[in-house]
Order: structure tokens, then C-alpha cells, then sequence
């Protein structure tokens, strides 16, 4: 035999270029887990750089609890506790959140009758009711008759739970504005890890109100979902983190931070 034959180069399955790409498909990128941020793990998880690295669109907020963050078309906007909405940088740092790279092909439905937040839950549950037992994310756009959302104040160390901090969160109620819903349903077996159900964040198209919404309507809206099937985690490296009881049940807290302002 010749002693110099070569042997037959295995091409990979993916090639090398693609394989993030193709990774980050369908996948919802986590930053932090929730339980952490009601104890009050403020600190950054990864900077806006490497969060929207395979990602364009999502939720959650910034180092310090600094406002409500909305992720779209690739950008970082923050909703403030003074009512403004500001563009951040790729150096800022993401606490929480959740992001996914959105495949905008899909179809588009009309969603009509959104009468108040229960409405719109409502209407989304057909895109749901098959499988629960995974993630969905949605862009919802249109002429909104009210909009109802809230942002907190940045917080200082040592920081307090996100209990105490809903105490003092800002309101603001919209009228007769047109911009996106994004947001996020996690299955319930995640609870503790993420808010199972859905998780509503709201963005002007003109880039000037936002945040955490707590009430809605709408004549119709225009839809488009993503059912996601892989779920990337990364958690805090810091101190505080490590130390931190995550096992507790903080269901009801929880659900008491999410409603408005009693």
C-alpha cells in the first residue's frame, strides 16, 4: 500500500463561519435569572456589545435598575423614571433582560378588539396553546388609544430588593400613540428563572416613550411571533450573585412588582 495515501479530509456538518449563526437561530438569550434581580443583583451580566451580539430584539434593564430597556432593530433604548427614552451605548451593561435574534419573515396577523392587557393575552393564546412548554416572543405594532407603563430610578449600592424599589417606580399614562409592544412568554416550569407568561415592554415609533407596560388598548394591532426552541443563559459573576438564596418561592412578590402602583 502506498504508505503517502492521504486520508479523506470530514468536512463538519455546519461550516465553521455559520455555526454561531445558525446557534443563535430560534434561540433566547438570557442575561441574569429574575429571582436574582428581585433580591436585588443589580449588577451588570454582559454590556449591550455582547448581549446584541446574535440578537436584535428583546426587554429588560440596565446596571442599577436604571430604567426599562428595550431592544429594537438591533438598537438599546432605555425608558427613564422622568418620562425619556435615550439610546445606549455599547459599553452600557445589561442587569437583565432577554433577546433574540427575530426572524421578521414570518406571517404578519391583525389582532383586533385589544380592549386592555387581558385582551391582548387573550388574543395571543392561540399562538400559544399548542406548546406552552416553550418560549415565544412577539413585535406588536400600531396606534395604541392608551398606554400604560412605569420605569424606576437607579439605584445605588448596597442595593435594595426590586420590592422595595417598586414603591417608588414613576407611572405614565400615553394616549393615541403608535409604536411596538415587545415581549417575552416564558414557559411556567422557568419560574424563578424568568416570569412565566408574558412580559410586555413598550416603544414609541418616534423613540420618545417606553417602558414596563402595565395597561393598554387598541382598535387592532399588527403581530408577528417567534416560537423559540434553544434557551442561552448567562449569569452574573459577581460576589453578590454568589451569595444569594435563589431557591426561594418569590412568586407572589413578584406578581405584585409586575401590576401598577397600588
Amino acid at each position: 500500500m502506498n504508505s503517502q495515501r492521504k486520508s479523506k479530509k470530514l468536512l463538519p456538518l455546519i461550516p465553521q463561519q455559520s455555526k454561531g449563526e445558525i446557534f443563535m437561530l430560534k434561540t433566547l438569550i438570557q442575561a441574569s435569572t429574575l429571582n436574582a434581580l428581585m433580591l436585588g443583583n443589580f449588577d451588570k451580566t454582559v454590556s449591550v456589545r455582547d448581549f446584541l451580539h446574535h440578537a436584535d430584539t428583546g426587554i429588560g434593564t440596565y446596571t442599577g435598575l436604571d430604567g426599562e430597556a428595550i431592544f429594537e432593530d438591533g438598537v438599546a433604548y432605555k425608558a427613564t423614571a422622568d418620562g425619556k427614552v435615550v439610546t445606549m451605548k455599547p459599553e452600557n451593561r445589561v442587569a437583565f433582560g432577554t433577546v433574540m435574534k427575530f426572524d421578521e419573515k414570518v406571517p404578519e396577523v391583525t389582532l383586533n378588539g385589544i380592549n386592555d392587557i387581558e385582551a391582548l393575552k387573550e388574543a395571543l393564546e392561540p399562538y400559544v396553546k399548542d406548546n406552552k412548554n416553550v418560549f415565544y416572543m412577539i413585535k406588536a405594532k400600531g396606534v395604541f388609544k392608551t398606554m400604560h407603563v412605569r420605569s424606576c430610578f437607579s439605584c445605588e449600592k448596597p442595593y435594595p430588593t426590586l420590592s422595595e424599589v417598586a414603591k417608588n417606580q414613576r407611572e405614565f399614562h400615553f394616549e393615541n400613540t403608535y409604536g411596538s409592544v415587545i415581549a417575552v412568554y416564558c414557559p411556567a416550569y422557568v419560574n424563578g428563572i424568568n416570569l412565566p407568561g408574558w412580559h410586555f415592554h413598550y416603544l414609541s415609533g418616534d423613540k420618545t416613550q417606553g417602558g414596563h407596560i402595565l395597561g393598554l388598548s387598541a382598535d387592532s394591532l399588527n403581530m408577528k411571533i417567534n416560537k423559540i426552541e434553544r434557551f442561552d443563559l448567562t449569569l452574573p459573576q459577581n460576589p453578590e450573585f454568589a451569595e444569594r438564596n435563589l431557591c426561594e418561592d418569590l412568586s407572589a412578590k413578584t406578581a405584585a412588582v409586575e401590576g401598577a402602583k397600588k
